[in-house]
């Protein structure tokens, strides 16, 4: 009972950005979706009309989608739709590896307005099928979002602050964006690759295969948040099998 309840006050954590649709079939398709000045890292809390509140770390890219994730392991995937100073979303999100939200699900679907000032704050509404309540974000400047990585200088043995499944892992990362490690159930492969060699934003792929079971594929978003000393990377991915999270801070070389 204590963890559905934790997962009701992060529900509204998911929904923090994202995207909105629909288009009738008389008239010209809406414009595809973009973040507008909202583009790049975020951190942020959300607070439960319930009166919980958790904290989050998301990333949208300038074509509005965005991947987050909150202090409890849920994670929120969907799409932002910005209109100057407003912005309107939707998507999914999903429970930490091993839990359920109420009703048995391991996702569920949220929605979110809010307005705010690219590159400072958005705040806002959310609301889902379980919760609702107010979020607040601030721009992430620290991570350097508008400067590009050289994944050399970054390269190294890295080991987990935080996991979605709540288990350690230890790794490493090359100068090539390959990613390797595992934590005490089963090993991990990944790979980096830019979504814009200009900015701090990665395409992430990973593979995480238990001792003695099938591999499990999840893909995602990643990004270095220089913010910490020693730099930490956050994975932020979604598959089949669930979710996949981590924050990886770089232990040596």
């Amino acid at each position: 009972m204590r963890v559905q309840s934790s997962l009701l006050l992060a529900t509204g954590l998911l929904a923090f950005l994202a995207c909105g649709g629909g288009g009738g079939s008389s008239t010209p398709p809406p414009p595809p979706p973009s973040a507008g000045a909202f583009e790049g890292p975020w951190n942020g809390t959300l607070v439960s009309n319930t009166g919980g509140s958790v904290s989050a770390t998301a990333l949208l890219l300038a074509s509005g989608e965005m991947r987050y994730v909150a202090s409890n392991g849920i994670q929120a995937v969907g799409t932002l739709s910005a209109s100057g100073s407003n912005a309107t979303g939707s998507g999914t999100m999903y429970a930490p590896t091993g839990y359920v939200f109420p009703g048995n699900v391991t996702s569920l679907s949220y929605a979110l307005r809010g307005s705010g000032t690219g590159g400072s704050g958005l705040s806002g509404t959310y609301s889902s099928a379980y919760d609702s309540g107010t979020f607040a974000f601030t721009y992430n400047a620290g991570a350097k979002y508008a400067s590009p990585v050289v994944l050399a200088n970054v390269a190294g043995a890295y080991a987990s602050t935080v996991t979605s499944s709540g288990y350690p892992i230890s790794g490493r990362l090359t100068s090539t964006g390959a990613l390797s490690g595992s934590d005490a159930f089963g090993t991990l492969t990944g790979t980096l690759t830019a979504v814009d060699p200009a900015k701090n934003a990665f395409r992430v792929n990973v593979t995480y295969t238990p001792t003695g079971q099938s591999a499990r594929t999840y893909a995602g978003l990643a990004f270095f948040d220089f913010s910490y000393s020693p730099v930490r990377l956050q994975v932020q991915t979604t598959g089949v099998a669930g979710q996949f999270a981590a924050e990886l801070q770089l232990v040596g070389p």
